[in-house]
């Protein structure tokens, strides 16, 4: 018997119905299952948001008015995208060294120091005494401190600077001096807490020709370092463009600098690709959600990304993590160096023509704090960089063409994510 119009057998009928759900299921999944392709990311824009913030600005340590105007200046650009933004307030303790002078009582000769964050100050008078060799710092090597100023050399990897002056002041130093391993500059360091003695760090030169005039004798310095510690404020400015899905891929890069560095490459070079990353992204569909953040207190102990994911963790999928991306060639790792963000970096690095070798840092920056909770990161790094958290920190250092490729892979893993993590 031939069926009327429009009714159809049920196999038939249990066909169609079949190939119209196929239909509407890809339809819905075509998002997720290919990326749109990205246009090329601009070194000359990238480089501009590095012009500002490391040449305009300037040094910017969280808790400055140098900071707000930095995070005025990526709110505006995340705005003008079409992003909501907002900013997350957080305390910490606020440290500055106001001066410090190293003086050999014999001669009159000064030093040059750099004070080391969270260092404890001396009386407005000074401190004179005896120097001490105190090694590099282990309690065995400074039983003969007591009532001196141990004299301590940097070093070696992993033995921390506030290890070193809390072995220094649990020995009995009046205070302690470190001088630098290598005869690169001397950067600004932090001791992560308050400490309970004076310190300063000095260069190489210096500290072994006070070593030399240490086994000819007897020798006196005198030591002042003025500081001021105190509760202040600060911000994340969290730039925020909403996907298919309330779960989170976050861009992030720390604003801030210690207080001696313009801060170019440590990390307006991240910042700069940051926010690159997010114009490129403003137009695109998003499976996930995405946030931009730029980080304050970076250089407190990862204070800013930490109250971040206090805050917002839970919706977190991945995180891109962006700092130092301007001097060098480009890197992608995280804690264990390894997992499947850090496998999609190294195929959109591939598909761009970019050799990605890969690294390890448990800690160091932003990317831990997202770690510790569980949720996968990726590191996006230019290694090693001997003017970070000094003076040569500077614009002209930086290659404009990295900023754009970092740009371009955070761009990438952020479409990527919903394919690589669960």
């Amino acid at each position: 018997m031939k069926p009327s119009p429009g009714i159809l057998r049920p196999t038939r009928r249990a066909a169609w119905a079949l190939s119209f759900l196929l239909l509407v299921a890809l339809a819905l999944l075509a998002p997720a299952l290919a990326a749109p392709a990205l246009p090329a990311v601009s070194p000359e824009a990238a480089f501009r948001h590095a012009a500002v913030l490391s040449r305009e600005i300037g040094p910017r340590p969280s808790g400055t008015p140098a900071f707000l105007r930095a995070a005025d200046y990526v709110e505006a650009g995340l705005r003008a995208w079409g992003y909501t933004a907002q900013r997350q307030a957080f305390s910490f303790l606020y440290f500055e060294a106001r001066g410090s002078a190293l003086r050999l009582v014999a001669s009159g000769e000064t030093i040059p120091t750099v004070v080391p964050e969270y260092s404890a100050a001396t009386p407005p008078a000074g401190i004179e005494a005896a120097l001490a060799d105190g090694g590099f710092g282990r309690p065995e090597e400074l039983q003969r401190v007591g009532g001196r100023i141990a004299l301590v050399q940097r070093g070696p990897a992993g033995f921390l600077f506030r290890d070193k002056v809390a072995n220094a002041a649990a020995a009995g130093a009046v205070a302690i001096i470190i001088y630098n391993h290598t005869p690169d500059p001397v950067p600004q360091v932090t001791l992560l807490a308050p400490a309970r003695i004076p310190a300063v760090l000095v260069t190489q030169e210096a500290g072994q020709r006070l070593l030399g005039l240490l086994r000819q004798g007897e020798v006196r310095v005198h030591l002042r370092v003025e500081t001021v510690m105190e509760e202040r404020t600060t911000w994340n400015v969290v730039g925020r463009r909403q996907g298919r899905s309330e779960r989170v891929v976050v861009v992030g890069a720390h604003l801030d600098t210690v207080e001696v560095s313009p801060g170019a490459n440590d990390n307006a070079s991240g910042v700069a690709a940051a926010l690159e990353a997010a114009h490129l992204l403003a137009g695109a569909p998003l499976e996930f959600s995405l946030e931009v953040v730029a980080f304050g207190a970076e250089e407190r102990g990862l204070l800013g990304s930490a109250h971040y994911v206090r805050q917002r963790g839970g919706q977190v999928a991945a995180m891109v993590n962006l700092d130092m991306v301007g001097v060098g060639a480009l890197r992608a790792g995280n804690g264990s160096g390894d997992g499947p963000l850090v496998e999609a970096a190294e195929r959109a690095a591939a598909g761009l023509g970019i050799a990605l070798p890969r690294f390890r840092l448990p800690g160091g920056s932003d990317h831990a704090s997202f770690e510790r909770a569980g949720i996968p990161a990726v590191f996006l790094h230019t290694g090693d960089d001997a003017q970070i958290h000094t003076p040569g920190d500077v614009l002209e250092r930086l290659d404009p063409r990295l900023l754009a490729q970092a740009a371009q892979l955070a761009a990438a893993l952020v479409l990527e994510a919903p394919r690589v993590v669960r």
